[in-house]
């Protein structure tokens, strides 16, 4: 199935008795805290503000949109009672594959335009904008959006997912990691002298969001891969204050310029991380001439949390390229995970079923540097094939019973980081030096005498299977 809008979703999700509906909650600190305590709940809803405190009825907030798996699949176009590694395996299957990038077309309708304000119109504050977590340094529009910029040399046409801040009726800010693309575009803009033209978009499909914080290959604009990866263009209509394509079918795009040598203060922001581990700082002040919003507009909100399910598919996706990487070098992986536990990337367990000495090495040098998960990637675990990676109970078993620390543990130094990284010390922070350690935990068997390693005590997958079939319905309930 594929969703053309945010609305199509949340319906589809509606229809599965999976939305609950928030009245009259407060856009400061309520709506975060909520959507954190829900999200930290097993089988947790969509929520849907509406009614917010201080706002017309006519503006709602959606949030923990892909909290589960169930609803991860559904926006994927996958079954929703796929299991989180066989969402993996199919993500790998479709990326091993590969799929041609399909590009945008221009519409004459846009929702979005239905209703545009410009020049001394432009008021942020007459969106329900939240602050999102207590010690956060202002309220955040920009979480469930994708930063539209445009190459100066090229013309190619950037998304990228950046925490977007409000300061005045129309001075925003937009804080991006260095190494982004829009970032690199942006500072282009600078070098020429030039203001650089962006917009920011917030509310789409649950694809085209994805595809905005996905690591599309330079040269190719994200709306391309996003039409490629569902098989159908994304449409676009033409800016009202730049001439950059935006999203048609958004709920909301603000639209402006980000000008180098007018600054203000951003920050402090609860990251994913889970600390606020880069601080405040100057930013440069993205100045708002127009915004766009369909009547009705929905803001779409994904503050970080500790769970990766406030983004969509953030760490199944980069498991099934680092899988899709693995493959094309590497014989007998079985699976690749990051544990949804450890802060997105910085916990990489890999199963494979071990051909020859030093296999498992070969595939953890592989995971360190794969462009997937080299960013931020903290801890590199192999098992064997009879692990499943995604479960965290098997893993630490294979880790407790299989991994001699004083042989089995290497640690690899100048890894890619971030500024992010709470655990950055504060010489290195000041230096600019953002790179970590990672270390490897070999977990497998060892290749010289795995046949005489100890038989476990667990059954088959085929036993257990026969034994289920046979006396399921007593089980039942």
């Amino acid at each position: 199935m594929v969703f053309n809008d945010l609305r199509e979703f949340i319906a589809e999700v509606e229809k599965r008795n999976d939305v609950k509906v928030v009245e009259g909650a407060d856009w400061n600190e309520e709506i975060g805290l909520i959507t954190e305590w829900q999200m930290s709940e097993p089988n947790n809803p969509l929520l849907l503000f509406k009614n917010i405190k201080g706002y017309p009825p006519e503006y709602s907030i959606a949030t923990n949109l892909f909290g589960t798996p169930a609803r991860t699949a559904l926006a994927l176009g996958m079954d929703p009672a796929t299991r989180r590694l066989d969402i993996v395996r199919n993500l790998r299957n479709i990326f091993g594959e590969g799929f041609a990038p399909i590009a945008p077309v221009e519409v004459d309708y846009a929702p979005v335009k239905e209703n545009i304000q410009r020049g001394e119109e432009v008021d942020l504050y007459k969106l329900p904008v939240p602050k999102w977590h207590a010690k956060d340094g202002g309220r955040y529009i920009g979480t469930g959006c994708a930063v539209i910029t445009r190459d100066p040399d090229d013309g190619c046409i950037n998304l990228g997912t950046y925490r977007v801040q409000v300061h005045d009726k129309s001075i925003a800010t937009i804080y991006m990691s260095p190494g982004r693309h829009g970032k690199n575009m942006r500072n282009k803009y600078w070098e020429r002298g030039e203001n650089c033209p962006a917009a920011v978009a917030i509310g789409m499909d649950p694809v085209l969001y994805m595809g905005s914080h996905s690591d599309v290959p330079k040269g190719l604009s994200e709306y391309d891969y996003t039409g490629g990866f569902r098989k159908k263009a994304v449409q676009v209509t033409r800016g009202v204050a730049t001439d950059l394509p935006i999203p048609a079918m958004a709920e909301i795009v603000l639209e402006g310029e980000i000008i180098e040598k007018q600054t203000v203060q951003e920050g402090p922001f609860g990251e994913w991380t889970g600390y606020y581990a880069s601080g405040e700082r100057e930013e440069s002040v993205f100045k708002v001439k127009s915004v766009c919003h369909r009547h009705r507009p929905i803001l779409q909100g994904n503050p970080p949390l500790r769970s990766p399910y406030f983004a969509l598919a953030h760490n199944l996706r980069r498991s099934a390229s680092a899988w899709v990487d693995l493959d094309k070098t590497i014989p007998g992986v079985k699976g690749v995970w990051l544990l949804d536990d450890a802060a997105f990337n910085m916990i990489v367990v890999v199963s494979l079923e071990q051909k020859y000495q030093g296999h498992a090495m070969q595939a953890a040098m592989g995971v360190a540097f794969s462009h997937a998960t080299s960013y931020m990637n903290r801890f590199i675990i192999l098992v064997d094939e009879d692990i499943d990676p995604s479960n965290m109970k098997d893993v630490l078993w294979a880790v407790a019973t299989r991994c001699e620390p004083e042989t089995d543990i290497d640690i690899l130094r100048g890894m890619r980081g971030t500024p992010l990284d709470p655990a950055l010390p504060p010489h290195k922070r000041a230096m600019g030096d953002y790179t970590h350690s990672t270390a490897i935990l070999n977990a497998c068997r060892p290749y010289a005498w795995k046949d005489e390693f100890p038989v476990t005590i667990m059954s088959t997958p085929q036993e257990l299977e026969a034994v289920k079939k046979k006396w399921g319905k007593l089980f039942a309930r």
